[in-house]
């Protein structure tokens, strides 16, 4: 278990410059790229879940899809107003092709169901990181949301693994506790003030914390809602590309969440 939490927070903390540098260095337009990439990795691992319920989603119309859903939240590559265009053509697109499939009748709603699933829990959700970095000190606010967020899952594990005793949701995820999410909120409001001391634009401390301890919160029911796509499929892992987390969902996962809340925020604020 130690080694475990070990692995899980090396790789995490190596992780930190890469994404780093991602967000900050690289234009929009090939930020867009990699945003495609990983939502597909994270489609095909949320497909194969799906296929392991017994579910027989379309993975290739789905990640195709899931491509030109993430390029219209680049504002210069959008095709209409905004990505209604490729979330109507994704909603039309799988329905028929599911329609004039060879497959049996029997199956078509859960088919249907978990395809678009896929196209906006995985791809729709990424894609707001695209939104975020091409707005106003979008790196910087992007750069805030992966420090937040990394910062929460470190401090869940280091306080939860060792010290919690109070399960936090059980019957989604035994290990989770509620010592860990205390761990969780402390960590990410203690690095909201880090961010804002280092590379902000301006933002009072009360703001820096509500927004840090916000994020956190709602990436624990991003992380919570994944645990019940595994269980459900009686997987323990999306994949196993990276070391001591899993797959792309599994680290994403608190992400998928948090970044529309932070985009929508930007957007009020």
């Amino acid at each position: 278990m130690k080694n475990n939490l070990s692995i899980r927070i090396i790789t995490g903390l190596l992780f930190l410059p890469i994404f780093y540098f991602v967000a900050w260095e690289l234009p929009t337009g090939y930020f867009t790229v990699l945003v495609m990439a990983a939502a597909a990795f994270g489609q095909y691992e949320f497909y194969r879940m799906a296929h392991a319920r017994g579910f027989h989603p379309n993975r290739v119309l789905g990640i195709v899809l899931g491509a030109l859903v993430v390029m219209e939240f680049y504002p210069r590559l959008a095709l209409g107003p905004g990505p209604i265009f490729s979330i109507t053509a994704s909603m039309i697109l799988v329905l028929v092709v599911r329609l004039l499939s060879p497959r049996p009748v029997d199956g078509a709603i859960e088919d249907i169901a978990s395809t678009l699933l896929g196209i906006f829990y995985v791809a729709m959700l990424f894609a707001f990181q695209v939104s975020i970095h091409a707005g106003i000190h979008g790196r910087q606010w992007l750069v805030f949301l992966y420090f937040v967020i990394w910062a929460s899952d470190i401090g869940a594990y280091s306080i939860g693994i060792p010290f919690g005793k109070h399960r936090l949701y059980e019957k989604i995820s035994p290990k989770k506790s509620i010592e860990g999410l205390i761990g969780a909120l402390a960590a990410a409001a203690g690095m909201a003030l880090l961010c804002r001391s280092w590379f902000m634009p301006p933002v009072s401390t009360g703001e820096a914390i509500a927004l840090g301890l916000v994020l956190a919160s709602i990436g624990t029911a991003g992380d919570l809602t994944e645990s019940l796509f595994k269980r459900a499929a009686g997987v323990k892992d999306s994949g196993g590309i990276i070391p001591g987390h899993g797959g792309v969902l599994d680290r994403m996962d608190s992400m998928l969440f948090a970044a529309p809340v932070l985009y929508f925020y930007l957007g009020m604020r």
